[in-house]
């Protein structure tokens, strides 16, 4: 139901970025647009309508969390539009190879455009939220199944109403589900042979069956820790990713040759300004916990004083003193993080996994939290899943937050999924540093 949705609101962003490039020119040329548009201005407007889908997901206006018509959304909304403004003067002006060179036909576009689909999207927010929702009856008194009511509650766009949130399935469980169209269930019921006999009856009816943990993955996007045991990890990690994992390596070796050639002279500038603003090296190098629980060598430019784990190794922290001034500003925009290509060419990193721990906090974190090992199944990244969904982890809660996003992408990681993540990982970095 939710692609769907997406599909036909991503289908009416398309259709009326060429509604708005008809009008322009039927304005501007008159009788003569058809020809305008075949001969000049199809080929590059439709290179760039590409890039503004894209601009479009990166800023998050296709995430279903975001569709509400409130102040928040219209800011957002306003400065993506600018963000796409800005592409489009860029795509004519400076990458002129498609002898285009539009003025008062681009203005006049953009604010058509601009016009039409803030009507559109305004409209369609609103026919999603008042949709009639699939009802739905939630089993189970944890903490992950009122976490799972109140959002969906809170976020009518999804296309769920919780009709009951019960804590057990007893004898007047079938006059409860009446007119339901989904039942959420944790697996523990399952082994309840009288229990189950419940939820079997219930399958003639027409009502869809979920556990717990598949509908808590399709509403956020991450695993719910507090319902699985360790059948659930043998059933959905023990298959290998063969094909995947054995395209990725080559592709993301060449393109990290290719980052670290670019990105060369940004880097010997970055070297000259640690050293010129504060002592001691200027790689930082710290032991890191990969896959299969392997330790490697992580590659940082220093953003902190020489002497700042003195005491021993310390969570870091947004505003942590022990940051120097040049370092400040290179973990704002990421810039530290560029030395890390070296560990992807010798293979100890990915592009996109979980964020690789050191071994002191790893050995915590692990008597801590269920089930942290699961992390070290693949190999770790730049960034991922849950750099891109959750805070910067400088606690105990934190970490457990990242793990159920760092478990759903080892269970769902593809190809398509990482150019996801990297493509949300732009606006992480320059929209939101």
């Amino acid at each position: 139901m939710s692609k769907l949705k997406l599909i036909i609101l991503l289908a009416g962003d398309l259709l009326l970025m060429y509604i708005a490039l008809i009008i322009m020119l039927f304005v501007r040329f008159k009788k003569a647009f058809y020809f305008e548009l075949l001969h000049y201005h199809l080929l590059p407007f439709s290179v760039l309508f590409i890039l503004w889908i894209i601009i479009f997901y990166i800023g998050g206006l296709y995430d279903f969390k975001n569709l509400k018509n409130r102040l928040e959304f219209k800011i957002n909304f306003s400065f993506v539009i600018s963000i796409n403004f800005l592409v489009a003067v860029i795509f004519f002006y400076i990458f002129t190879i498609f002898g285009v060179s539009p003025k008062t036909n681009l203005l006049l576009f953009f604010i058509l455009f601009g016009i039409l689909d803030y009507s559109w999207r305004h409209i369609y927010n609103i026919i999603i939220t008042t949709l009639t929702p699939l009802n739905v009856v939630i089993v189970g008194n944890n903490k992950d199944e009122e976490v799972l009511v109140n959002y969906i509650n809170n976020n009518p766009q999804l296309g769920y109403k919780v009709k009951h949130k019960i804590n057990t399935i007893d004898k007047d469980f079938e006059k409860k589900i009446a007119d339901t169209n989904i039942l959420v269930i944790p697996d523990y019921i399952k082994r309840d042979k009288t229990t189950i006999k419940h939820i079997y009856n219930i399958l003639f009816k027409g009502i869809i069956v979920k556990d717990i943990s598949s509908f808590y993955e399709e509403i956020f996007g991450k695993i719910p820790l507090g319902e699985l045991e360790e059948s659930w990890f043998i059933e959905n990690l023990a298959s290998q990713h063969t094909i995947f994992d054995s395209i990725k390596r080559p592709i993301e070796f060449i393109f990290a040759i290719i980052l670290t050639i670019l990105f060369l002279p940004v880097m010997l500038l970055i070297s000259i300004m640690i050293k010129l603003t504060s002592r001691g090296s200027v790689i930082y190098k710290q032991q890191r916990i990969g896959k299969n629980g392997r330790v490697f060598i992580l590659y940082k430019f220093r953003t902190m004083i020489p002497e700042a784990e003195s005491d021993g190794p310390k969570w870091a922290e947004e505003q942590d003193e022990r940051v120097t001034i040049i370092g400040r500003f290179l973990r704002r925009t990421h810039l530290d993080e560029l030395p890390q290509l070296i560990n992807v060419i010798k293979g100890d990193l990915s592009f996109v996994g979980p964020r690789p721990e050191r071994p002191e906090f790893v050995e915590h974190l692990k008597k801590k939290i269920p089930y942290y090992e699961i992390r070290h199944l693949i190999k770790p990244g730049i960034t991922g899943w849950a750099q891109i969904n959750y805070k910067y982890a400088s606690s105990i809660d934190d970490t457990y937050e990242k793990l159920q996003f760092d478990i759903y992408y080892i269970k769902k990681r593809s190809i398509v999924l990482d150019i996801l993540i990297l493509l949300k990982t732009i606006k992480t970095v320059f929209i939101n540093p």
